[in-house]
């Protein structure tokens, strides 16, 4: 008798173990993707994803040096903004160009970034000494 009910035990704690790996590889992700202006070596590469890093539960990170391309997923209960985003790479030393966000549930969020400009419309750039 007991040892059936031993066998049962462990067949119970056997289903449950299984069970917990299949709930947790249910967890949402967003998918961000950035253009990020003045990447030019693996250091600076490396340097953007430590600050992102910074973010707890950022998964998958990617980043192109020669495009200046950089993804990574991020939890979708931690609603990560693009502001924030932006916000992080420039915290890095870096200019987001372009960022784009594809929501868990299908959504896309995009943002430009705002190039700065003088009261012209022109890029003023810093004149010489004669």
């Amino acid at each position: 008798m007991k040892t059936i009910y031993i066998k049962q035990l462990f067949i119970a704690f056997t289903l449950v173990a299984m069970t917990i790996p299949s709930i947790q590889a249910q967890k949402a992700y967003d998918a961000f993707e950035i253009q990020v202006d003045g990447l030019g070596c693996p250091f600076c590469a490396y340097g953007l994803e430590k600050k992102f890093k910074e973010l707890k539960g950022i998964k998958t990170i990617a980043i192109d040096i020669e495009t200046g391309d950089f993804s990574f997923r991020y939890p979708t209960e931690k609603e990560l903004t693009l502001a924030v985003v932006a916000e992080q790479v420039k915290k890095a030393g870096y200019t987001p160009k372009h960022a784009k966000v594809t929501r868990h549930n299908g959504t896309v969020e995009v943002a430009e970034a705002e190039e700065e400009q003088t009261d012209k419309g022109k890029t003023e750039y810093p004149k010489e000494d004669r």
